[in-house]
């Protein structure tokens, strides 16, 4: 049996991250992903949001506080804005080539929900500069990376990790893997709306007992391109790109309003286009974007306009984490031990309600520096833990998935891809710009027939190398339950805040000023707000 001091699942920017920062305080460290490596989940990052032309982070911490709905964990956010402009340096030290200005200093422009120039990027090699450098400090300091390993299981006794039961694609074997922590940091659950991956850590985090938070709250990307999975960057915008009716009219919409804002006023209109056809030089910093669009769509950005409908991009809710990193179960004081989460994974507080642009890798950064050093530092206080445990388990998932792949030979054929694309079609429905309770109820109702056709789903493929066929389904299964919990959470937040808008409750209700916490079994409960670390808030709804 394999024995590590830190597993991480994952291989986006906070998965990266955190295992390079375990690995440089001196943990092994061992890191996973369900995808071949390299594929990450940083897609639609736009820059990273820093006030480096700014005397204090007072005004990128009340931005993203009142995006947030006044739901952000203030103690939280002032922490990650005061890292903001490390992060941009380290970025840069490592190698990512940012847009300069005057000064020689990263070029900061005014993007969705900032109120001063904050945005700091390099154009559309931002998403894969990125993830090349930190792919290259995993490589320095001696971080063990592996592709095509699914995460089946979190082992644990008394919500203690004592390691992670793991599909080895490559080899068709299952495996134990012993480890004294594990950080999940795999993406969130926005493909349920648009039918692609769903991060799987969440889910068997869920499985294992932990309640997640604020599940009812997701974020939009303007700027997708109408009836295909191609998603714009927001940047354009930033760098003179402008908004219009298919007939030329421009569309009357404020470009610097938080993206729920900015993508509700697009989607109302249904003939809404991108014109980037006079960005001047701007427009070299966005050159493989104008190629992916010509080689997709054949549409020349800069002779023909686009035309573009909000869809969603990320998910806000996700592990209850701490300023650390760690899981909270429960409240505040508790901890799953050796359990951290970081990114798109993670409900860390910074984003509340609602995100502004930037923010989302500024999260994953330091985030995902926060839960690799306190998880290095608890590795070398602890011991490894639950070796029968570990073998138990790992009996009982062979069993499980032997069952499911019999069982899937039997009854009327179903196959992921359709499913996947019905559970896409009941969340667009019931949870986009706004909800309602009827609605929501008719989406649980059509989640409980999805889930009891996904129980017959067949398989092409009846081993277990390489069977792509076999990890859709695990992320359709996953992807269900995480709907499930994710209308129930919505149905229980009766109010409008920030992403969150129902029509048959359109007020904001100050005395549901709390976190939504939910566990696979749709027990439903609250978590406090973290406030300001003097116990006032920083910031309050009335400024």
């Amino acid at each position: 049996m394999e024995a590590w001091d830190i597993i991480v699942i994952g291989d986006g920017p906070a998965a990266l991250r955190a295992s390079a920062s375990a690995a440089q305080a001196g943990a092994s460290t061992l890191m996973m992903s369900a995808d071949s490596l390299g594929v990450g989940n940083s897609s639609a990052v736009d820059g990273i949001a820093a006030p480096l032309k700014e005397s204090t982070t007072k005004s990128h911490r009340d931005d993203t506080i009142r995006a947030g709905g006044f739901l952000c964990d203030q103690d939280i956010v002032s922490h990650r804005v005061s890292q903001a402009t490390r992060q941009v340096d380290l970025l840069e030290r490592w190698g990512v080539v940012f847009r300069r200005d005057a000064d020689g200093i990263p070029l900061v422009r005014k993007a969705s929900g900032h109120t001063l120039p904050r945005l700091a990027g390099a154009g559309d090699s931002m998403v894969r500069g990125t993830q090349q450098v930190l792919e290259e400090q995993c490589m320095k300091h001696g971080v063990v990376r592996r592709g095509d390993q699914v995460p089946l299981e979190l082992v644990h006794s008394g919500e203690q990790i004592h390691g992670v039961i793991a599909l080895d694609m490559t080899t068709g074997l299952l495996n134990a893997l012993q480890a004294k922590s594990v950080i999940i940091a795999d993406g969130g659950y926005e493909g349920i709306w648009t039918g692609s991956n769903v991060g799987l850590g969440l889910d068997i985090a869920m499985k294992a007992g932990l309640a997640v938070r604020d599940l009812e709250f997701v974020a939009w990307a303007p700027l997708a391109v109408s009836g295909t999975n191609v998603v714009l960057p927001i940047g354009l915008l930033a760098d003179g790109a402008t908004l219009h009716h298919s007939n030329g009219t421009p569309i009357d919409v404020d470009l610097t309003a938080d993206t729920t804002a900015l993508a509700t006023a697009i989607g109302s209109n249904s003939d809404a286009v991108l014109d980037a056809r006079n960005m001047g030089e701007s427009s070299v910093w966005w050159a493989q974007t104008f190629e992916l669009v010509s080689q997709r769509l054949g549409i020349n950005m800069k002779k023909q306009t686009v035309p573009i409908h909000p869809r969603v991009a990320t998910t806000i809710g996700g592990i209850a984490t701490d300023e650390h990193g760690r899981a909270v179960t429960g409240r505040w004081s508790r901890w799953f031990t050796g359990l951290y989460a970081a990114g798109d994974s993670a409900c860390s507080g910074l984003h509340g309600a609602g995100l502004i642009a930037g923010n989302r890798l500024l999260d994953s950064m330091a985030g995902g520096a926060a839960a690799g050093e306190h998880a290095a530092d608890h590795a070398g206080k602890t011991s490894h833990t639950g070796r029968a445990a570990l073998e138990i388990a790992l009996g009982a998932v062979e069993a499980d998935l032997d069952f499911d792949m019999a069982g899937a030979e039997e009854g009327p054929v179903q196959r992921a891809g359709p499913l996947f694309a019905k559970l896409a079609e009941v969340m667009q429905a019931s949870m986009g710009y706004s909800r309602d309770a009827q609605g929501l109820e008719s989406a649980l109702e059509s989640l409980d027939a999805l889930a009891d056709s996904a129980g017959k789903l067949h398989l092409d493929d009846s081993g277990r190398l390489f069977n792509t066929n076999l990890l859709e389904a695990l992320r359709l299964k996953a992807g269900i339950r995480l709907a499930k919990a994710t209308v129930q959470s919505a149905m229980s937040r009766t109010e409008s805040r920030g992403t969150h808008q129902r029509t048959d409750f359109t007020d904001q209700d100050d005395d549901q000023l709390h976190h939504t916490l939910i566990d696979i079994d749709g027990n439903l409960s609250t978590l406090a707000i973290r406030k300001g670390t003097s116990g006032t808030w920083v910031l309050s709804p009335s400024e």
